[in-house]
């Protein structure tokens, strides 16, 4: 069961350097005077579980063992929107629906 702790210490250590800054606000594009600031919308999902057991059925001669143990994550950063700087004035262009 040690190892099941030490995987999820290190999913949740590399779930937060996942969440900067960057990835809600990521680093401007510019061009002149044109500047665009893509803003983005950030998922994080995350599950684990274990076990252990020892069973013995019927006939059986030799004991049944049983470990397990396992855990997963995922991330996803998606743009929603943009900030456009144009000659000092601003706007906020959505993206998609």
């Amino acid at each position: 069961m040690e190892q099941i702790k030490n995987l999820l210490v290190s999913l949740g250590r590399h779930f937060e350097a996942l969440a900067n800054a960057n990835a809600v606000v990521a680093r401007p594009i510019s061009m002149g005077n044109r500047h665009v600031l893509p803003l983005c919308e950030l998922s994080l999902a995350f599950g684990a579980g274990g076990g252990a057991g020892e069973v013995v059925a019927g006939d059986s001669k030799e004991p049944q063992k049983g470990v397990g143990g396992g855990a997963a994550g995922g991330s996803k950063a998606s743009p929603i929107a943009v900030v456009v700087i144009v000659d000092g004035k601003v706007r906020l262009e959505k993206i998609g629906d």
